[in-house]
Order: structure tokens, then C-alpha cells, then sequence
């Protein structure tokens, strides 16, 4: 029997680069030890674990100078401890274990003797002295003590040899003493005494010269000492504590606690900063001159690689880009509705913008490599009505006499109705135009191409919702022809559109954040009078109350049309739609919070690689956003987006950018376009995780996928495989950021009437989370080979997004969720444990996608931590049924049981069909409206008053019945229940397992008995004392097996015997620290006719652990 640790996913905490003969980096996780090639981005070998509980503090790599040492030598050290290893392409292999100091060690390097023959390692410890180890010896052969013996806060040793060895040491007292040893001797003084930081100093950084010494510190600044000439550069510009800093000869680099990286000039300018990690900081960052390449590590796991070139000396505010200036008129002060100024601006390519303006003039502007601009006046529109749209469609054409060299198509429309498409040669002529009346004066606002319909038709738009669809016929002398007019029920603003006459599909994104769908059909082409075409379907809110930004059609498959959206909610939509013979079916799959834009413009998929683009604004700057590796490429201050903007981008957006914007009257275009650029891209090491503590995590049955729950409001999907810990998806951040506290999985559908057993379907796969604003969210599972993907399907909120807070800041605490078959559908009942000591049932209709508090649970004084269910069959009146119970851990260390089953049966059987005619939640935390509407279908007469008032709960019943325990076990722990497993061992008993603030486990065993009513008989408990050396923050149990965690890095294994008396079996020391969680399975493969367990812990990042038996 064998308790082994799998991978762990966490901060990393040390960086380092090295040779093998090409460049790698050597990255510490936790405990463990990876190596990455840089060309590639793969792992050389499986993670090495180095220390057993013990973080990776930091790792030092030397090139060995002889043949008769491996190729490479590696030194890592965390607290105590410190390993040599030998470092090859296909291993990292140990070589010597130093035995532990009472301090902490701060730093080493490696030096070689005996022309190379022979290794010295040289230790920096934390009382301020420096021990010397001989790797041939195999002990300590020298100690270096400062004068003045003082405890640090970090240290950095310098120096090619043992003679020239250097100590950069930060006491205690925020100064940093320079100090050396003489050769082999004792002997040391204090060279330089730098003072000026006013907090802790963390880190200490020297360059490879000697002559400039970096301390970075908690007072949010770094501070550049030159050694020679006693100047002091500093550099300050974070907003929160700084982490590392690194010296080059032409630029310094810092990281921080703020998840940025600054780019700073050797006089102290900020010349760049670099985003993309999420959570609590970036601990680590390095920088390879040869490569022009920095890597950065933080706290959300993931290692990054930023391109650091000469542009990068260069501000980004000032020559990274050209930028061109076009003056768009004299207007003196104040602007009225007849001033000149911009309206639109549509960039054709890289080097050509089209600008329509208030007075009716089109222009276009082209950006010459000398910085000017040509621009030629195309058309100016009669009485100098304004151009309010514009949209540009590219193709090689044929002009109606059959020349071909048309190169773009531009469709504008003006104040009076009057809508006009120009084809514009690549000398900006126009080549024919075409004028026609689309709509009354001032209903024009919008003007459209389809870039799938290619330039076959043309759509506009009025302010009612309405699309009208033009055929273009190619003859100048005569308008399109009329085909339709697309009508929408929801009387919004049309904004984004796209169609497919494969799928015979239009799709409308508009002004208030829904997505309508139209019958687009090649019979409309046939018909002599305009269709008036109502909508098939909508999703109302699919963006909340923003407006969409961009739609389009991605893909078709058998669950139907795919449909892509983005919105200034800053979230991308994944909707499918799928036409029936009798009626249609829309369904929303995903939805992706990107958070580094709040206002999401587009997202662009590149042909030629797998990444995304996300295009959009933060605040009042434009950000380009690499989403596939989470990294920012761009951010230009522009003022916002309501202003009039263009963007295009290229295939590698590093180098293919251009951005328009309209500043005081003048348009401001920001053009970095390099086709000579051939680099590839760059890319992530290792995946983005949650950026901060993981409160909940669960296994999927039978599975080795894994989902988590974190402080940084995400719900994460992992998985176990091939030794391996990967992160696969990251779904929806929670309504207003809030932290995800508990995760609940149902995959099991039962019963309330006669049938006793459930029915395990991946069909009605639901996770549910609860989030620290009194959220709720739940996504509907499918199951895929090779993958499980994960389809939003309603959140369940009294969060305010007008005040941002909810309004008796209530927060959920804990969740269990089991699922009853209702007339042929599932009924989600969630068990919620609030932070005022109530606890609410909610019951979740899959089909009408509606919410119902049936029940609130009253008897505990202090809040409860924990929450799990059973669910018995029982004979009750001769008939076998389900029960259902549910148990909560209170702090004040009582246990109560409560049955459910009459509650459940009370609303599968009659209230449920109260609830099924009302429109479910929808969106992104919309209402669907004031009033919420039945769907096909009319009004209950005893829902008449809920409908009418506006303000009503988002719960449908309001007289919820009021529940007490029917079993209390008091004094299972001396203080708080932080965790609860609750195991049926058969038909009618049930274990009982937690663990408490009091580092006590607690087992009981109870009996159910037969009967109409709820007894409860306890037949044994038992307390075991002591079972961790801290706080147990969390168990799990089956009929054989008790696992146990708590804050003190360990996981304990414990059999349960015949008499239900627990034995421990194994320990295991984690790499997890601050555990809250912990999930297992049985796992299917079996070996050597034994069975295994996965066990998953979850706190300040995630670990898979083995266990044999």
C-alpha cells in the first residue's frame, strides 16, 4: 500500500535559464521541478519532485567546465534545504543532497576548482553568513560570516570565483550591506551600507558586470545602486509590492504583486507594461539578452514569454508605432448638428482608412511609409446630408460592362434615407455607383455587407429592429432590388449581422445585448414583392443590457448552427441554433468572460495558428489581447469606444496592427505593419490556473477530470492524464467577480415515487457553483471523446449591477445539489448554506430554466461551512421510495440532519407546474424584461400577481416552507465543522464523516428506519483526536476508506474496520499549502488485481495524488 503525489498545479516560484546545448528554462512549482524547451514550449522530461512540502525557492544552472561532469549542473533550494542535480536533454537526475540548515537558505551559486574537475557550492543563508560545499567531500569546508550578524530578508551572492565572492545581503532594518570574504579565509568587511527603501526588502538583483546592484521592496519601488559612482536610480510605477527585478545593460525589468511586468530605460523611465497574469502577483521574471526574451512567473501557474527587442526601448506612447495626424476641419469651440466632423472610419487595409464625415463628404485617406497622408475626396453626398454609417466589403469584382479591377466596395448611407454602394479602384476613383431611397429621413442607420454573402447583397437597418435586404444587380443606372424586410419583435437598434443561405439562417446582434434569427432563404430572391420575414427565435440578453458588438457564423455540426458573439459586456457568446420541422431550438453553449477587455469588439481566429485575438477596450484604452496565451500584444490610449475608431489586424498581430481613433477633431492612426517580420509568435509554457486560493474542487465520476473553484471567481476544468495535471477550460466568471466558494455536481437523476434506484446519465450532467455575492451558476456537461465541454445554463443572482453590491450581502458558504425526475425532466433540487445560518432549498427546472425556493432549513445559530446529501430507498406504506436528507456542519461544532423528502415530492407532483410557464432568467444577468413572459403558452391564474409586479424575487415561490432538523448530533467537534462526507455503507445505514478547527476527525454511523416518518437511530460514533497537527479542512469517504487534509500539508489515509473503529494507514506531505478541499474516485484501472484511488487536493493551487491497495 502506497500513497504516491501526482502533479501539482500552482505558484511558480523560481525561474532559471540553461543550456542543454540549446536554451531551456527550468521552472519550480511548488515542489517540483520542470524543464521547458524554448523552441517548442514542451517539457523535456516529467516533473521532478524535489522536496516533499517544501516550495522551490530558487534554482541556479552552471555549465560544466569539464568532461568528466555532466553537461549541466543545477542547484535548487527551498527553505532549508538544498539538491545538486546533473541536467541533461533526457533526464535531471540527483547528484547531491546538502544536508539541512537551521536558517533558511537565500541563495547559492556554483563554482568549479581543480580546472573544472570539481564543484563548490556556495550557501547564503538567512543569519547573514555563507557556507562553502564540496561536492567532492561531501561536506561543508568553509563559512563566511558578516560583521554585523543580522537577520535577512534576502540575499544575492556575485562573483566568478570563491576569491571574488560578493554578498548583497537585506536585513531586517531595509538597508542592504555589500560584503565579502577573502579566499578560503573567515575574514569579511562591509564594502557598502545602501540605504532608502522604506519596507522589507524582498529580492536583491546584480548585474553581470558587478558594478550595479537591484532591491526591490515593499514600499512598491525598485532601487538601482551604482556600486562605483553611488548613484541611485529609482524606479517607481507599481501599484502594488514588487517581486524580482532584472539588470540588463540596456534596460531594467520588474515584476510585481500588481500582475504586471514594468520595462524601464537605464535613466528610469517606464518605457512599457506588460499584463497578463492574473492572481496574487508575478514572482519571478528573467531575461535572455541573446534571445531578446523575458519569461515571467506568477501565482496563477503559468510561465510566459514576452518579446523583448530593441523596440521595446522605445516607448509605447510615443515611436513603437507610426502615427499619423489627419486635421478633419476648423470648427471654433462648440459643435452643432450642421458642424464638420467625423462620423466613421473604416479601414480597408494596412495602408488605407475611409472616412465619412458630418457634412456628407467621403475621403480616402492613404498612409504612405514616409508618415504623410494622401487623401482624395471620393463623394459628397447632396446638401451635404451627414454620412451616419459605413461599411467596406473587398473583393475582386467586374464592373457592369465585364472589366474587372474593382478592388473594394464601399455601402454608406446618408441623414436622408438615401443609402449608396461605390465601387472604388486602387487609385480611389470610383468605378460605378449605385444611389437609392432605403428609408425615410433620418430611419437610415445602418449599412451593412455580409462578408459570407460576399457582394451579392446589401442589408441596412432602421432604428425599429428592422433589416431590409438588397439584391445588388451590378448596373449603375438602377438601384438594388428590394428582396425583404426583417422585422424584429424586440424593437431595438440592429448594430452587427451576419447570414449563411447554406443554413438559410440571418443572425442580428442589437442595441440592448440580444441575438435574433431570421429564415434566410434563395426563395426571397424569387418573390416580385418585398417578404416581410418575422424572426424564428432570440435570445434576449445574450450580452445583458449591452449592446453586441460583433456576431458571425462559425461552424455547423449536429447540434446546429454555431453562432460566435462578442459584447461590450466584454464576454464572447457561444449560442446553437438548429431548425426543426415544427419548431427550432436555441441554445446557449458558453459563454467566456475575457478580463482584461470590459468592452469586447471582436475576436478574430487566425488562419494560420490556433490563437484568438480579442479586440476591445479597457477603460479609455484600446487593448489588443492574445486570448489563446492570455498575454496583452497592444493598448493605446485612445479616450473609449464611443468615440469613432477602426482597427485591422494582421496574421501576426505583434507586428500587423493598425488603429484608428478621432481625438479633438483630429484622426489619430496608430500603424505598426512589418510583412518582413517572420517570427513566430510567442507562447506559454505552461497554462493559466487560478490566480489565487481554490475553495472547492470534484472529481467527475469515474473519471480523471477535475473542477474547481476559486477566490478569482472562476470555475476551472482539468485533467489527469498520463502523469500529467493539465488545464483544459476555464468557464464564466461569476456575476460581479464574486469568489466561487463551493462547486456541487449532479449526475445522477432519481426518483421520488416508487423507483429506488438512480440513474447515472451524462445527459444530466449539472455543475453548480455558489459565489461569495449570493451567486448561483450552473453549466449542463457533455461529454466528448477526449474532452468534457460545458454549456452555461442559468444564474441565479440578488446582485445589483447598479450598485454592485447585493442587497443584504449575503454570501453562500456552501452547496449540495441532488437531481428528481419530473414528468420526464429533470428537477435540480440545490441546498445552499447562507452566511446569516440559513439554509435555502431551491429547486431548478432544466426544461423552463426557472428557480423555485420550496423550502428554508432553520435551527443553526452560526454559519455553516458545509453541506452533503444522501439519498436511501425506504419502504414507506409498503411502497419503496426515495428519501431524501441533508446534513450540515455547523461552527460551533454540531452536526443536523434534515429530510427532504416530502418537500421534493410536494413540488415534482403540483408546484412545478406553476413555475413552467414563466420565461426563465436569460442572459448574462438579464430578466428578460420587467415583467417576466410565458413562452407558447398562457398565463397561471395563480402566478397573475407575480407576473405583474416588477420588483418581484427572481424566486418563484415566495411562501418557501420552513423545515427543522430531524436529527442534531451535538459536541462532534470542539469548534467549527469546516468539512462533511456522508457514504450510504447499505440500504438503510449511512457514515458520517467530518473534520473541525479542533484537528479532530468525526465518525459516526446512523440507521434509517423504515416508515412514514424520519427515524433516525445513531448506532456508533467515534472521535479521533489529533488526527492532523492543524485545522482538518477537508474529507471524503466511502465504505473502506476515510482521506483527510488540513492546513498542515498532509493527507492521511484511514481504513474503516467491520466494528467502524478507524485505523490509520499512510501520510503523504503535500505540495499544497493552505488546503480547503479534497475530492476522490476509485479508479477503473486496476493493476495487479488491486484497486487505486485518485485523491485531489485544492488551496493555494491543486494536486493529484495515487493510492494503491
Amino acid at each position: 500500500m502506497a500513497l504516491e503525489k501526482g502533479p501539482y498545479i500552482g505558484d511558480v516560484t523560481a525561474l532559471c535559464f540553461a543550456a542543454l546545448p540549446s536554451r531551456v528554462v527550468l521552472a519550480g512549482t511548488g515542489a517540483q521541478l520542470d524543464c521547458y524547451n524554448l523552441e517548442t514550449g514542451a517539457r523535456y522530461f516529467p516533473s521532478v519532485h524535489v522536496f516533499d512540502g517544501i516550495r522551490v525557492h530558487g534554482i541556479v544552472a552552471a555549465a560544466a567546465e569539464s568532461s568528466a561532469l555532466p553537461p549541466a549542473i543545477v542547484a535548487v533550494h527551498g527553505e532549508g534545504k538544498a539538491k545538486l542535480f546533473r541536467l541533461s536533454t533526457e533526464a535531471l537526475e540527483p547528484w547531491q543532497c546538502v544536508p539541512r540548515f537551521s536558517k533558511w537558505i537565500l541563495d547559492v551559486q556554483i563554482f568549479t576548482k581543480d580546472d573544472g574537475h570539481n564543484v563548490v557550492l556556495a550557501i547564503g543563508l538567512s543569519d547573514n553568513t555563507v557556507c562553502l560545499w564540496d561536492t567532492s567531500s561531501k561536506k561543508i569546508v568553509s563559512n563566511f560570516h558578516c560583521p554585523e550578524r543580522c537577520l535577512l530578508y534576502s540575499m544575492r551572492l556575485c562573483g566568478d570565483s570563491i576569491q571574488s565572492l560578493q554578498v548583497a545581503a537585506g536585513t531586517i532594518y531595509n538597508e542592504v550591506l555589500v560584503w565579502g570574504g577573502k579566499g578560503s579565509t573567515c575574514e569579511a568587511k562591509i564594502v557598502h551600507r545602501l540605504c532608502g527603501h522604506e519596507g522589507s526588502i524582498y529580492r536583491i538583483t546584480w548585474s553581470t558586470d558587478g558594478c550595479f546592484l537591484g532591491s526591490v521592496s515593499d514600499d512598491r519601488s525598485a532601487r538601482i545602486w551604482n556600486l562605483q559612482t553611488k548613484a541611485v536610480i529609482v524606479l517607481f510605477g507599481h501599484t502594488a509590492r514588487v517581486w524580482d527585478l532584472h539588470i540588463d545593460a540596456k534596460m531594467f525589468i520588474t515584476a510585481s504583486e500588481d500582475c504586471t511586468c514594468g520595462v524601464w530605460s537605464l535613466s528610469g523611465e517606464l518605457l512599457r507594461t506588460l499584463k497578463g497574469h492574473t492572481g496574487r502577483g508575478i514572482w519571478r521574471c528573467i531575461f535572455d539578452r541573446q534571445l531578446s526574451m523575458l519569461v515571467t512567473a506568477g501565482a496563477d501557474s503559468s510561465i510566459k514569454l514576452y518579446s523583448l527587442s530593441e523596440r521595446a526601448l522605445i516607448p509605447t506612447t510615443a515611436k513603437e508605432m507610426v502615427m499619423y495626424r489627419i486635421d478633419t476641419g476648423k470648427n471654433d469651440g462648440f459643435l452643432d448638428s450642421r458642424s464638420e466632423y467625423v462620423r466613421c472610419l473604416c479601414f480597408e487595409g494596412p495602408s488605407s482608412l475611409f472616412i465619412a464625415t458630418n457634412q456628407g463628404l467621403l475621403q480616402r485617406a492613404s498612409l504612405l511609409p514616409s508618415g504623410d497622408v494622401k487623401q482624395v475626396s471620393i463623394l459628397q453626398t447632396p446638401e451635404r446630408s451627414p454620412l451616419v454609417c459605413l461599411d467596406i466589403f473587398k473583393e475582386q469584382l467586374v464592373t457592369p460592362e465585364g472589366c474587372p479591377s474593382k478592388e473594394v466596395l464601399v455601402a454608406c448611407g446618408d441623414g436622408q434615407g438615401r443609402a449608396t454602394v461605390l465601387g472604388i479602384t486602387s487609385e480611389g476613383q470610383i468605378a460605378w455607383q449605385s444611389t437609392w431611397i432605403a428609408e425615410a429621413e433620418r430611419q437610415l442607420l445602418g449599412a451593412f455587407w455580409c462578408k459570407s454573402l460576399g457582394s451579392r447583397f446589401v442589408f441596412t437597418t432602421d432604428p425599429k429592429g428592422g433589416v431590409r435586404c438588397w439584391a445588388m444587380n451590378g448596373e449603375t443606372s438602377e438601384g438594388p432590388r428590394h428582396l425583404a424586410y426583417f422585422k424584429s419583435s424586440l424593437s431595438s437598434r440592429i448594430v452587427c449581422m451576419d447570414a449563411s443561405l447554406e443554413k438559410q439562417v440571418l443572425v442580428c446582434g442589437d442595441q440592448k445585448g440580444s441575438l435574433l434569427f431570421f429564415h434566410f432563404d434563395s426563395i426571397l430572391f424569387e418573390m416580385e414583392d418585398p417578404a416581410v420575414v418575422e424572426e424564428l427565435d432570440s435570445f434576449r440578453g445574450a450580452h445583458g443590457i449591452s449592446a453586441v458588438a460583433n456576431v458571425s457564423i462559425s461552424e455547423f455540426s449536429n447540434e446546429g448552427t454555431k453562432t460566435i458573439s462578442t459584447g461590450r459586456d466584454g464576454c464572447v457568446c457561444e449560442v446553437f441554433y438548429q431548425r426543426g420541422q415544427l419548431s427550432s431550438v436555441l441554445s446557449c453553449h458558453r459563454v467566456e468572460k475575457i478580463a482584461a477587455i470590459t468592452v469586447l469588439e471582436s475576436v478574430l481566429c487566425l488562419s494560420g495558428s490556433k490563437r484568438r485575438i480579442g479586440l476591445g477596450f479597457s477603460a479609455a484604452d484600446f487593448v489588443l489581447w492574445d486570448i489563446t496565451n492570455e498575454v496583452e500584444l497592444k493598448r493605446i490610449s485612445c479616450g473609449g469606444w464611443k468615440r469613432p475608431h477602426s482597427s485591422f489586424v494582421g496574421e501576426l498581430p505583434e507586428t500587423q496592427f493598425c488603429f484608428a481613433f478621432v481625438k479633438e477633431q483630429t484622426i489619430c492612426i496608430c500603424r505598426n505593419w512589418d510583412d518582413s517580420d517572420d517570427s513566430s509568435p510567442l507562447q506559454a509554457l505552461q497554462k493559466q490556473s487560478h490566480g489565487r486560493e481554490v475553495h472547492s474542487i470534484l472529481f467527475f465520476p469515474d473519471t480523471d477530470w477535475l473542477f474547481s473553484g476559486s477566490e478569482d471567481g472562476r470555475v476551472q476544468i482539468s485533467r489527469y492524464a498520463q502523469e500529467d495535471l493539465t488545464v483544459f477550460a476555464s468557464l464564466e466568471e461569476h456575476v460581479g467577480g464574486s469568489a466561487v466558494r463551493a462547486l456541487a455536481l449532479s449526475t445522477r437523476v432519481y426518483n421520488s415515487k416508487t423507483e429506488a434506484s438512480g440513474i447515472d446519465d451524462m445527459q444530466h450532467a449539472v455543475l453548480f457553483s455558489a459565489g461569495a455575492k449570493e451567486v448561483l451558476t450552473c453549466w449542463e456537461l457533455f461529454d466528448k471523446p477526449e474532452q468534457i465541454s460545458a454549456r452555461w445554463l442559468s444564474t441565479h443572482s440578488t446582485f445589483s449591477k447598479k450598485s454592485g453590491v447585493n442587497k443584504d450581502d449575503l454570501r453562500y458558504m456552501a452547496l449540495t445539489v441532488f437531481a428528481v425526475e419530473s414528468d420526464g425532466v429533470p428537477v435540480y433540487f440545490v441546498v445552499a448554506a447562507m452566511s446569516n445560518a440559513i439554509l435555502t432549498v431551491k429547486a431548478f427546472d432544466s426544461s423552463s430554466k426557472t428557480w423555485s425556493r420550496i423550502a428554508v432549513l432553520q435551527h443553526h445559530k452560526c454559519p455553516v461551512l458545509t453541506l452533503h446529501h444522501a439519498v436511501l430507498p425506504c419502504f414507506s406504506q409498503g411502497t419503496l421510495a426515495n428519501r431524501f436528507f441533508v446534513f450540515s456542519g455547523c461552527t460551533d461544532g454540531s452536526i443536523a440532519v434534515w429530510d427532504l423528502t416530502n418537500s421534493v415530492a410536494s413540488f415534482t407532483v403540483g408546484e412545478r407546474e406553476k413555475a413552467q410557464g414563466l420565461r426563465p432568467l436569460s442572459g448574462r444577468g438579464s430578466q428578460g424584461g420587467k415583467a417576466r413572459r410565458r413562452l407558447n403558452h398562457q398565463r397561471h391564474p395563480s402566478q397573475q400577481q407575480i407576473l405583474k409586479d416588477p420588483q418581484s424575487s427572481p424566486d418563484l415561490s415566495q411562501d418557501a416552507a420552513v423545515l427543522s432538523p430531524v436529527l442534531v448530533l451535538s459536541c462532534c467537534h470542539q469548534s467549527g465543522v469546516n468539512s462533511l462526507y456522508v457514504c450510504a455503507t447499505s440500504s438503510s445505514t449511512l457514515s458520517i464523516v467530518s473534520g473541525g478547527d479542533d484537528q479532530s476527525l468525526h465518525f459516526s454511523v446512523l440507521s434509517m428506519q423504515e416508515g412514514a416518518g424520519s427515524t433516525i437511530r445513531v448506532l456508533s460514533r467515534q472521535n479521533v483526536a489529533n488526527a492532523h497537527s492543524s485545522a482538518v479542512k477537508g474529507v471524503w469517504s466511502d465504505s473502506e476508506w476515510i482521506f483527510s487534509t488540513g492546513l498542515d500539508q498532509r493527507v492521511r489515509c484511514w481504513q474503516i474496520a467491520q466494528d467502524n473503529q478507524l485505523t490509520r494507514s499512510c501520510t503523504c506531505i503535500i505540495d499544497v499549502p493552505e488546503t480547503e478541499s479534497i475530492d476522490a474516485h476509485r479508479s477503473s484501472d486496476f493493476s495487479l488485481g488491486r484497486s487505486s484511488y485518485r485523491i485531489a487536493v485544492a488551496g493555494r493551487g491543486v494536486q493529484v495524488l495515487n493510492l494503491a491497495v
